[in-house]
């Protein structure tokens, strides 16, 4: 191959990162300082000549070099598992800029127009290849964000790859989302169905809404064969811009065509290019630079506020196995084997690693190891401790042995729907998201509410729901963040 093969020595300073689609690993690649993110494909079940596939789309890949494709670094091997080194991307992907709207409270229209001539950008150079490469899995975690916020796609794919290796979300919906109709009828993948995935990231980009968010998932595949497309208007939103008229409507026809039926009417990469330049055109350079400037010094002002949250969770490199992330995808985080030390928060100490999990944290109940994958919090906030009260707590003890937790958070709807605030629902969404309990689709279906007692509600009404345990789980973090208190002793 090519591409180098990473040592052992070569990778220090492990963390993991819970993204919006799975869990990956950050490093920092010895030879070069720089940050790399390394991306995890279990080999497992794959025979001989199906690794060797595999290896030879990697090394194809590495060979094509682009300012809009993310940069392969090396690769790292396990008996099982496959390391795909890439560039760290500062700024995330595009689905944390349509979702983090803590950090990104506002996109300025020439920013989104900005982006999406880059996505043209990338398409139009592997679709001119020859022969032409389709991207097939172009979707806002794919749409990688450098420190400029310069576009890189990644996660091109090449045909013929085994489905072990493609199929690597955890939750193949959210991907099904952006395949054109021909796609999901089994067709074999073609140039036009990567243009109809652009006209659904358009539209997502403008609306700040995940597409078909209020239809029915089991409804939904069969809705968009028969043509039904995302219905958040984008009029109104543009019409408060300084775009003009004609080119709103321009952008708009140009949106249908790219998500049309019928793939011989959809525009081609470089079409859709020349249309997002035009339109870039629009807005004059000075008035460009200034509303980019704004754009990133408010998101800086915002990441201030979360930094002093993260906690890096170093591991020894002999972790590094799709084995452990898998577990973790049925399970929630399970504490390390007695007798491990641990060091409290910000000490400065380091921790005696647990042969259980790679990496140690509390598990004496003074702390909780949490992830954040939802698209609202920090991209780069790895692990963030929350204080949760010790077991011996007396709400802690009322509660483990309450026998009806589902009636006990009915009970509170009321107290819960008049003091949860915006920023802790999205903290109990994200806790309980990390803990397996909620799935990201619970999460968008609950963040499609129009207001918030809507989502408070229906963020209760989808804990009781999912039974016992998890509404258990939901009333433990809603004392453990001091949002609700329950007397353990009323008669006192």
């Amino acid at each position: 191959m090519s591409l180098p093969l990473i040592r052992q020595n070569d990778l220090k300073s492990f963390s993991v990162v819970d993204t919006s689609t799975e869990k990956v690993y950050k490093s920092i690649y010895e030879p070069t300082l720089a940050n790399v993110l390394i991306k995890l494909l279990s080999l497992s079940g794959l025979n001989d000549r199906s690794q060797q596939m595999v290896l030879n789309h990697i090394d194809y890949i590495n060979k094509i070099k682009s300012e809009y494709l993310t940069q392969l670094v090396g690769i790292y091997r396990t008996p099982h598992t496959l390391g795909i080194l890439t560039q760290w991307m500062t700024n995330g992907s595009l689905h944390s800029l349509i979702y983090q709207r803590d950090l990104y409270p506002l996109l300025p229209l020439s920013v989104c127009i900005r982006i999406l001539r880059d996505v043209a950008e990338g398409l139009t150079f592997l679709h001119n290849l020859y022969p032409p490469i389709m991207h097939q899995r172009l979707k806002p975690c794919n749409i990688l964000l450098d420190g400029n916020f310069n576009v890189k796609l990644s996660d091109v794919q090449l045909p013929n790859l085994p489905k072990h290796v493609v199929s690597s979300d955890q939750d193949n919906s959210a991907h099904r989302i952006y395949l054109s109709p021909q796609r999901l009828q089994g067709h074999e993948p073609t140039l036009s169905d990567d243009i109809y995935s652009l006209g659904i990231i358009m539209h997502e980009v403008l609306t700040r809404k995940c597409p078909f968010h209020e239809q029915n998932p089991l409804k939904l595949e069969t809705l968009i064969l028969r043509g039904y497309r995302p219905q958040a208007s984008i009029d109104d939103i543009l019409k408060t811009s300084n775009l003009p008229q004609s080119q709103r409507k321009y952008l708009i026809q140009f949106i249908n065509l790219c998500w049309h039926q019928n793939p011989r009417m959809r525009p081609t990469a470089a079409e859709c290019l020349s249309g997002l330049r035009n339109i870039m055109q629009s807005f004059s350079v000075e008035d460009s630079k200034r509303e980019m400037d704004s754009f990133v010094n408010k998101k800086e002002m915002a990441m201030q506020e979360y930094q002093s949250q993260a906690c890096t969770v170093e591991f020894d490199i002999k972790y590094l196995d799709d084995s452990w992330l898998t577990s973790q995808r049925n399970r929630t985080l399970s504490a390390p084997e007695e007798g491990s030390e641990v060091s409290p928060v910000g000490s400065g100490k380091k921790e005696k690693r647990s042969d259980s999990f790679p990496g140690s944290f509390p598990w004496n109940g003074s702390h909780v190891l949490t992830t954040e994958p939802h698209p609202r919090k920090v991209h780069n906030n790895v692990v963030s401790w929350t204080h949760v009260e010790p077991r011996g707590h007396s709400t802690q003890h009322y509660l483990s042995s309450c026998s009806n937790c589902v009636e006990m958070l009915k009970k509170h709807r009321e107290v819960l729907l008049n003091s949860i605030t915006e920023g802790q629902l999205n903290q109990l969404i994200d806790t309980m998201r990390s803990k397996f309990i909620l799935s990201r689709g619970d999460a968008e279906n609950i963040n499609a509410e129009q207001t918030l007692k809507a989502r408070i509600r229906k963020y209760m009404d989808t804990c009781c729901n999912k039974g016992e345990e998890a509404a258990r789980m939901a009333l433990d973090i809603l004392l453990s963040r001091k949002i609700l208190w329950i007397n353990p002793n009323p008669a006192n």
